[in-house]
Parts: structure tokens; sequence; C-alpha cells
């Protein structure tokens, strides 16, 4: 089962894939199109209240290697030009024992618009412990975040528990920008971090996923973060 619409929710069902692979003998392609009524990147509002499209594809090894691009509609109001977010991916997937598997890999964030936002585009190294192919522990460093200027960290925590077609998810995050400056930081100049917090529930019926989440941040209100309750549908295709 998979919901795309958290970039976090799409790795997560990547590596439940490839964690049950027992061979090394073929690749397989798959894609998702579909739409959220509200994209939330890292538990801050990016399209103003308003649906998005959404999707991705994947390209999975039974060898462990990984790659993919995913896609999303952003809408940030009439001072910001930003329409897309398109970012790729790449990564390996390494069992180390029957409980527990590493999974490391980079992305690469673009925001496509109007006007030139190239300077905005931004890579991340990402690692993850996963233990019994539910819990994962995660680590995430970003150089120059969002064309700030200031490097940024992610420490993370997430469960998810399957029942039969259904699966819920429990997570909190930890953003972290190693140096702050007056005009980098989360709200103040004394503030150099926020925690994100998010349970959902996700249903899979034949080619068809659907989730629900309630997204919370402790950020203040100068940012569009605050609670977001997200639905999304997918519709999945393989080749």
């Amino acid at each position: 089962m998979r919901s795309i619409f958290s970039k976090n929710t799409v790795f997560a069902s990547l590596i439940l894939s490839l964690s049950s692979f027992s061979s090394v003998s073929s690749a397989d392609f798959q894609a998702d199109l579909g739409f959220a009524s509200e994209y939330v990147r890292n538990g801050i509002k990016q399209s103003s209240a308003k649906p998005v499209i959404q999707g991705n594809l994947i390209y999975t090894s039974q060898t462990g290697l990984y790659g993919g691009a995913w896609i999303s509609g952003v809408e940030r109001g009439s001072q910001d030009s930003t329409r897309f977010e398109l970012d790729g991916f790449a990564g390996f997937f390494l069992p180390l024992s029957t409980s527990f598997d590493l999974d490391i890999g980079y992305t690469y964030a673009t925001f496509l618009g109007e006007e030139d936002t190239e300077d905005d585009g931004y890579g991340e190294t990402f690692v993850n412990i996963l233990y019994d192919k539910s819990t994962t522990l995660g680590y995430r460093f970003s150089k120059d975040y969002m064309g700030s200027g200031e490097d940024l960290q992610v420490i993370e925590l997430a469960q998810v528990y399957h029942m039969d077609d259904f699966s819920f998810e429990g997570s909190v995050r930890n953003y972290k920008y190693l140096e702050i400056t007056e005009d980098v930081n989360w709200g103040s100049e004394t503030r150099d971090d926020y925690f994100h917090f998010r349970i959902g529930a996700a249903r899979a019926y034949k080619e068809n996923h659907f989730s629900l989440g309630l997204e919370r941040t402790n950020l203040s209100g100068e940012f569009d973060g605050g609670t977001q309750i997200i639905f999304t549908y997918a519709r999945q295709f393989n080749f």
C-alpha cells in the first residue's frame, strides 16, 4: 500500500517494496498520478489551501538501486511565481540483517515558474535505518536549503502499522538550521529549529490509493504551518 503525496511516504513505500526483493534479475517501473487537497511541505502549506495535481515515476532494481522523479503543483500567492516543484532522487537499499535495513540516497529539488527560481533549488542527502520494515530513524542534510545560504538538518522518527489493505502512520521530525542569521531563522533571531508531527491512514483498492493525514508544527504565525488535514488520491500504473 502506498500514498504518493508525502515525499516521505513515497520513499517509505519504495523501501518496503525493495525489502521484499529476493533476486537480482529484473527491474520495475511504477508511476502514480492523482491529486492532494493541499500541498504541505515539511509541515508548511505550499498551495494556499488549494488542491494540486501530483505524481511520480519510480524505477526499482532488485539489486537495491532505485531512482525517479516526483512533481507537485505549488501556489504560494501572487507574489511568488513558483508553479511546480520537481524533485529527482536516487538511492540504494541494503538489508543488514533479518531485522535491520539501510537506505541511503540523494534528492535534488527544483522550483519551476514564470520567473527564474533556479536559485531556490537545493540538494539533500538522506540516510534511513529501518527496523522490522515498519520503524524508520532518518537523517537528512541540505546544503544551502531553499537558496537561503544556510545548511539544514532533519532528524525523523516514523512508525507504520499495516492491517490488510489499510496502513496507519505516525511520525515526528525536527528541522534545524545549523546556523541562523537575521534573515534566515524560524521566526526569531534565536530560533533555529521547529517540530513537525503527522498522523495518517491510507487505504488501497486495486490500483487506487487513498490517504487522510493530520499534520501540525510548532511554528509561529509568520509561517503557514499550524494544523492541516490533507486528503490524497492516486492511481498506480505498473510497467
